[in-house]
């Protein structure tokens, strides 16, 4: 009726195959692809595609922001907020200091140049959906860094507990 064979039946369907492994291989190995797998429960923390990944286990995550205002209380915590500085300035955790994760090449030598290697760090960055705290805590720990902690609620959590948020204008 429509001139159609098992033979275009099957090429059609060869094709698709092809297509579809070639786009799951290219997926696979590609730095921005598309994760099939991770941590998606969010009551578990930071929300995580691929967290079988080496830099997302290397610092340790702190879900309890009563703790997190313990730690950061005590001035022996060193507090990186590593989200953009426009950011940073409309309201941040007080005491943290700005490095962004974006701007990593450019911060990073102040931040060598004020950290010492082996003081407490305490990275943060938006809240549970937000990774640039992990990779900015792995970016660390692979300079040498040896207490870093993620505070995997971040400014979110922090902000809806009602904490005291501080501002920079300008």
């Amino acid at each position: 009726m429509f001139g159609i064979t098992i033979r275009d039946i099957t090429g059609s369907l060869l094709l698709l195959a092809f297509s579809a492994a070639l786009g799951f291989g290219v997926n696979a190995f590609s730095p921005e692809g598309i994760a099939l797998w991770g941590q998606w429960d969010t009551s578990a923390g930071v929300v995580m595609a691929g967290a079988a990944r080496q830099d997302a286990v290397k610092a340790p995550e702190i879900n309890n922001p009563m703790k997190v205002r313990r730690m950061i209380g005590d001035g022996k915590t060193v507090l990186v907020d590593v989200r953009r500085a426009d950011i940073y300035r409309e309201g941040h955790i007080p005491g943290a200091l700005s490095f962004p994760l974006h701007d990593f090449d450019a911060v990073i030598s102040q931040f060598t140049g004020t950290i010492a290697k082996t003081a407490p760090i305490l990275v943060y960055c938006s809240g549970v959906t937000c990774t640039d705290s992990h990779e900015f805590a792995a970016r660390i720990i692979r300079m040498g860094y040896s207490q870093v902690t993620v505070y995997g609620g971040g400014f979110t959590e922090w902000s809806e507990m009602e904490f005291e948020v501080a501002t920079d204008a300008g």
